[in-house]
């Protein structure tokens, strides 16, 4: 478990710089993602108050993709889009491109502009580790889901939702901050944000992080559940079915189902788990974020097939959100996530989707 202590030595903290201009420090840019991830959570929390007052309901739910439940969008996700990417935009500026899932098209963007928004805070991590290098904002992007875990959101498992606001550099992801709307699944608690940067450590603002390194109560019923565990979702598709046997076949224990893609490498990175799978996602929104703090946290992420994750670079190969991830925690041994990605690559529907995927 992470303690507030633990965070607290793990902190990341550098100088500030002005937050206007080309060249950029990853010190502001951090403690703004922060700042902009705790919005984004007060504003699913305020669309969560209304519907408990409202019997429950939602006052909109559209499916993005016919009869999917995981393309859900609703008022939530809207309002997080807004107070995320809009606080952003005004605080830095053109000079950063800023990559959001919910981006509609160019009168959105310009509507988002022409809206006030309060200064966010740059000066978070100012005290600690001094200057870093000056990074030209040219090679910089912001990747953000407002709120990954809709479907889980609309279905009231509250537990599941993130705030994802990831930095990627040269088409890494490097730094990135994960709000927690709901800790314990209600209102009751304040937000916890999760940050982290590669290379230098993680550390936790709001409410304690009460989860890790230990299996969710859920799942520690050691018979119905035998270590070590693999989160996955509850997709039906066969090539997850084969995801799953290959894991059990290959290192033995059990699968447990997480909600959101960012949750479930969360639990990787803490130590829920051994290992998150997952054959898809949305887009590197869904990744970024994660990944950096699982980094940070000492873990590892390949895609499915155990190959680079390529997805935020501008020259990405095509269908690269199709190649899914294999994210792995750092407390097992340096060669566990190499041989898990070969008991993948074993199972004939998962070398059948490889090639699928190749030929799209």
């Amino acid at each position: 478990m992470m303690s507030t202590t633990v965070a607290l030595l793990l902190a990341i903290v550098v100088t500030a710089v002005p937050c206007k201009g080309l060249q950029l420090q990853l010190g502001p840019l951090l403690s703004t993602a922060v700042h902009a991830c705790q919005r984004g959570c007060a504003e699913i929390r305020t669309v969560q108050s209304i519907r408990e007052k409202n019997d429950g309901n939602l006052a909109k739910v559209e499916l993005k993709i016919a009869a999917d439940p995981r393309s859900a969008l609703t008022e939530a996700d809207e309002a997080a889009h807004r107070a995320i990417v809009g606080s952003l935009m005004k605080q830095w500026g053109d000079e950063l491109r800023i990559v959001g899932e919910e981006d509609d098209d160019e009168e959105s963007t310009k509507l988002l502009e022409e809206m006030a928004f309060e200064p966010l805070d740059c000066d978070r991590f100012v005290d600690d580790i001094g200057e870093t290098a000056d990074i030209d904002s040219s090679r910089i992007t912001i990747f953000v889901d407002p709120l990954d875990g809709t479907r889980e959101f609309v279905e009231g498992r509250l537990e599941n939702c993130q705030v994802l606001v990831g930095i990627a550099i040269d088409g890494e992801a490097v730094a990135g901050a994960i709000g927690i709307p709901f800790p314990d699944g209600t209102l009751e608690t304040e937000p916890t944000i999760v940050y982290g940067l590669d290379g230098i450590g993680t550390g936790v603002v709001g409410s304690f992080l009460t989860r890790g390194p230990y299996p969710l109560e859920r799942n520690v019923d050691g018979v119905k559940y035998p270590r070590p565990h693999h989160a996955t979702g509850d997709s039906t598709a066969e090539v997850m079915k084969a995801c799953r046997r290959g894991a059990i076949k290959g290192i033995g224990g059990s699968t447990v189902i997480y909600g959101g893609a960012g949750n479930k490498i969360l639990a990787a990175a803490l130590g829920e788990v051994n290992c998150s799978i997952q054959h898809k996602v949305g887009g590197a929104w869904d990744l970024c974020a994660p990944q950096a703090i699982l980094k940070a946290m000492g873990g590892e992420m390949t895609d499915l097939f155990g190959e680079e994750i390529e997805i935020y670079r501008d020259d990405a190969p095509t269908n690269c959100n199709k190649r899914g991830y294999l994210a792995t925690h750092s407390g097992v041994d340096a060669s566990y996530h190499k041989r898990l990605a070969g008991w993948m690559l074993a199972q004939p529907e998962i070398q059948k989707y490889r090639e699928e995927i190749k030929k799209m």
